[in-house]
């Protein structure tokens, strides 16, 4: 099996099991040159299978396409407007979302936060998923250096140079937002 593919099942499972994504919820893609490997539309997270991911490419549109995640414009956007992006991982965290209705910005109190995440824009968009609105959002606030974006009502995108590294930044997030979370309704 391609080791691509074995990272996003990887991926995946660890996301599910975090409780970082709903049973059917999230997608996960992989840069490889012009291509990316994208999980499919409404597949399980923590159950993919090597039929669960398409391998598509990057510049142009096709028939397989309608088989992909429908995040994929924003994936392709992220990856074409920012060359050093080789992973992609979207997910929806549960405090991180909720403190996305409040914040324009998140920016973490905890050490491990402010190390690996610093701060954490807010993408409000109209049309929070499957958007070319969304696209240009995440692509430019990836193209300023940020690793982790929250979508306002919908949930979280992460980048990295692996799967891994999104993951974490991922994880990171969600930990951060629940520190965050309990630190203000402790100090209220």
């Amino acid at each position: 099996m391609n080791e691509i593919i074995q990272q996003i099942q990887f991926t995946g499972r660890v996301l599910h099991e975090l409780r970082l994504v709903s049973s059917h919820g999230g997608n996960l893609s992989v840069r490889d040159g012009d291509y990316i490997y994208i999980t499919k539309t409404g597949r399980m997270a923590g159950f993919l299978t090597e039929e669960d991911i398409i391998k598509l490419p990057l510049f142009k549109e096709t028939q397989q396409d309608k088989e992909a995640s429908i995040e994929l414009i924003v994936h392709r956007k992220i990856y074409q407007k920012n060359p050093n992006i080789s992973a992609i991982v979207h997910a929806h965290p549960i405090t991180a979302t909720t403190l996305a209705y409040f914040l324009e910005e998140f920016e973490p109190i905890d050490i491990e936060g402010q190390l690996f995440i610093k701060k954490v824009p807010i993408c409000v968009v109209e049309k929070p998923s499957a958007s070319l609105e969304l696209a240009e959002c995440l692509a430019d606030i990836f193209s300023k250096g940020y690793v982790v974006s929250v979508v306002r009502s919908h949930g979280s995108f992460a980048v990295g140079r692996t799967l891994n590294e999104a993951l974490k930044y991922t994880s990171t997030l969600e930990n951060s937002a629940e520190i965050y979370y309990k630190w203000k309704t402790l100090n209220t």
